[in-house]
């Protein structure tokens, strides 16, 4: 190629970058440089490129143009850990960048619609757990499933019942629902059917929590017991093991690699460990958490974000995050109303939500901080009732109360 036909290619290529007025124009750069820009423009600017053409908004759609933004807000997440993948990955469900950033003002500002999803015509201690299907909730001797896409309350998708006492606690695994009641017992279903598949007697008081990991049930008990339960149809026996720690046990979470079972007690006495931890595979006692404790400080729930790091909440009015590989509290959080903290729950990655034993009040927490970010109330004609569970997705907030079960929807447009 001649200089001359160097030149001509230079005219062209900058003639495609000009207007009818010969004027330059956004519009015929390329994307790569487009977004070098918009990487530097604030939310505000970015709104407004939005609007002056098509190709400009879906380049603004892309993730990375809003992490910048995103790094300086507590953005609510719809996150798990992935045993295949051994690390915590995003659910297909979940929104985009942009939206998330959109929803942190809301989730900030307490700005929500509340619906109400079910009520009770007697004060309960609902349970609760949100997945693909819907929203399931516990009443009385049953757990029903509702459909959170609609905005007014509507009557269960599906109704498991076939038990005689109150169902306590209860877990979501693939195809079943494994609850424990009020009479020691352990039941599940299936999603989709109406009575149970099995019901087995292995606690000699009421159960408090379950949890699931494989073909193992770990419950804990106000008989003063966590037992591993086999629910194989082959097991010879249907109790593997009894693990007795002398109080009763309020919580109890098995790490998502099954490697080890942690009970979490009442803590009555000052020689009762708040916290205890077991090795599964050989069903020994691996440790003591939390030596250091108050009376009375016994840890009401709890929640493995991955194998190494475990939060606990219970009656001393503090959020701890533990790391298992060093049995050490690597960051705690202290409730600003001394309330004592009925339940917790996080996206695995900065956000927190916590549950109230008061004034039905649920706390927004961002890791990063000291200081929660939100504070919520769903309105109820009594704010007296503690927050039993609670359940979220990157826009909703489930909020369980003795007398209702109400839906906080944060994607509202201001």
């Amino acid at each position: 190629m001649n200089q001359n036909d160097h030149k001509s290619n230079m005219a062209r290529k900058s003639s495609k970058m000009k207007g009818e007025d010969g004027h330059s124009s956004l519009e015929y750069l390329p994307d790569d440089v487009l977004y070098v820009i918009l990487q530097k423009l604030d939310i505000q600017s970015l709104g407004r490129v939005c609007c002056t053409c098509r190709r400009l908004r879906n380049l603004v759609e892309a993730d990375f143009v809003w992490t910048r933004h995103g790094n300086k807000k507590t953005l609510i997440q719809e996150s798990k850990w992935c045993d295949k993948k051994q690390k915590i990955v995003s659910t297909q469900s979940e929104c985009s960048y942009k939206e998330k950033v959109r929803l942190s003002y809301n989730w900030k500002s307490g700005v929500f619609t509340s619906t109400v999803i079910t009520q009770n015509h007697v004060k309960q201690m609902p349970w609760l757990q949100y997945n693909e299907t819907g929203l399931w909730a516990s009443s009385e001797q049953n757990i029903k499933c509702f459909n959170t896409k609609r905005q007014r309350s509507s009557k269960p998708l599906h109704t498991l019942s076939g038990v005689k006492h109150d169902v306590t606690h209860f877990v979501l695994k693939d195809d079943s629902v494994i609850a424990g009641c009020s009479d020691g017992s352990i039941v599940s279903w299936n999603k989709t059917s109406e009575n149970p598949t099995f019901t087995y007697k292995v606690h000699n008081g009421h159960v408090h929590k379950v949890d699931v990991r494989e073909n193992l049930v770990f419950s804990g008990s106000a008989d003063n017991t966590v037992r591993i339960t086999n629910t194989d149809e082959a097991a010879e026996n249907r109790v593997v093991k009894v693990f007795d720690v002398n109080e009763r046990v309020w919580s109890v979470a098995a790490s998502p690699d099954g490697r080890c079972c942690v009970g979490g007690t009442a803590a009555s006495t000052n020689e009762t460990p708040p916290l205890v931890v077991w090795d599964v595979e050989s069903l020994t006692t691996l440790c003591y958490l939390g030596k250091q404790h108050k009376k009375g400080a016994g840890v009401y729930d709890m929640k493995f974000e991955s194998p190494n790091l475990l939060l606990t909440s219970g009656y001393d009015t503090v959020i701890r995050l533990w790391d298992m590989r060093t049995h050490d509290c690597v960051c705690n959080w202290v409730e600003p109303f001394d309330y004592a903290i009925f339940c917790i729950q996080s996206d695995n990655n900065m956000a927190m939500l916590a549950g109230t034993a008061r004034s039905s009040m649920t706390r927004l927490w961002d890791k990063r901080k000291t200081n929660p970010v939100g504070i919520y109330h769903p309105p109820c004609r009594r704010r007296d009732s503690p927050v039993y569970s609670i359940a979220h997705d990157t826009s909703r907030l489930f909020v369980a109360l003795d007398l209702s079960v109400h839906m906080l929807d944060f994607s509202v447009k201001q």
